[in-house]
């Protein structure tokens, strides 16, 4: 009896999981996409590994992310909607091995904008390190006010610069050509 009933409920957990919802595609794009059209001109003659020095980009493809002395192979890849996705890596940097986590979006010029965890927590790291050291506090700053300094509205448009940096940063183009 307890077999059977063991079996029976096997049975339906099994026909109620085909019943469920599939998830979206979650296939990132095809081909491989570089941090500039420049970037992709280097990778039209010479595999990353051959540029050795002069590869100080970084390049992606459905496989992972690859940098100077800095590999990321995606392990599991959901889908958001058609054109985003959530994407688990394990890197492996200068010997140093993590995870991380990815957020790509493709925009309606065919490029992907991707963000990391990583790329997050070390801004975060370095402005906590920036303000521990310039004895500022834990307070929220305040936008351009009249209580707003010299200091502090220099540091604010560093972080804006940053910001814009590292948004442009994140941006991959669409190369046509690449040596295999």
């Amino acid at each position: 009896m307890r077999n059977a009933l063991l079996l029976a409920t096997g049975l339906w957990l099994a026909g109620a999981g085909s019943a469920l919802p599939q998830a979206p595609e979650s296939t990132l794009p095809e081909g491989t996409f570089a941090s500039t059209k420049e970037d992709c001109a280097l990778l039209a003659t010479k595999t990353p590994a051959e540029l050795g020095e002069e590869f100080d980009f970084e390049v992606l493809t459905k496989k992972g992310l690859i940098g100077y002395q800095q590999a990321c192979d995606f392990v599991n890849v959901f889908a958001h909607d058609a054109k985003s996705w959530v994407a688990t890596a394990f890197c492996d940097e200068a010997g140093y091995t993590y995870p991380d986590l990815f957020s790509i979006k493709q925009k309606d010029d065919g490029k992907l904008n991707v963000t990391r965890i990583t790329d997050l927590t070390q801004q975060g790291g370095y402005d906590a390190s920036a303000q521990s050291d310039s004895g500022e506090t834990d307070a929220p700053e305040e936008s351009g006010g009249a209580g707003a300094t010299g200091d502090h509205s220099g540091a604010q448009g560093r972080t804006l610069d940053q910001q814009a940096a590292s948004e442009s940063y994140s941006a991959f183009v669409k190369c046509d050509t690449v040596k295999p």
